[in-house]
């Protein structure tokens, strides 16, 4: 998370553009305003799915399986879907079934594959859960009329496009 509350004054980006020729004051601005946004976004979610005892990965794998309710997935394309390791995948997954919110189905020829489908009980948290979060998210984008918040969408698409050049040699 970021929480570098204390940003720097527009003096000490100049003073910093000084010393280190590399930098250009604005691109880094607002990369810093992006970052504490991202991390307050992350924060609140956290907080928010908290009250209803998720995290957001298990909050994300009850999602991503909501699409579908009456399907059933295998790990590998919810780890794939979500964007985590197979492992973090089988931890997330234990503790949903652990605590009622999904069901392990054995492979009908092969042993070593599962499929998963929603419990009534998983089905029933995002029934009371959702109908909050989307009244959430409507009031944290309300400032942004329709056009803009379509900027928005497109803006970031733009900045996720130039990710690679912070690991990239």
């Amino acid at each position: 998370m970021f929480y570098l509350l204390d940003q720097p004054t527009e003096k000490e980006f100049q003073d910093l553009a000084g010393r280190y020729t590399q930098m250009a004051p604005q691109p880094v601005k607002t990369m810093l305003n992006l970052l504490k946004t991202g991390s307050d976004l992350l924060t609140g979610f956290e907080k928010l799915l908290r009250g209803y005892d998720l995290s957001q990965g298990r909050f994300l794998v009850l999602m991503v399986m909501n699409r579908k309710p009456k399907e059933r997935t295998t790990p590998s394309v919810l780890s794939q879907k979500i964007g985590v390791t197979r492992a973090t995948m089988t931890r997330l997954i234990d503790g949903l079934e652990r605590d009622g919110f999904l069901i392990r189905h054995a492979h009908q020829t092969d042993r070593r594959k599962q499929h998963l489908s929603l419990t009534p009980k998983g089905q029933r948290v995002l029934e009371n859960l959702l109908p909050d979060y989307w009244s959430r998210i409507d009031r944290l984008m309300k400032e942004l009329d329709e056009v803009e918040q379509k900027t928005l969408i497109s803006l970031l698409d733009k900045v996720t496009r130039g990710i690679p050049a912070l690991t990239e040699k």
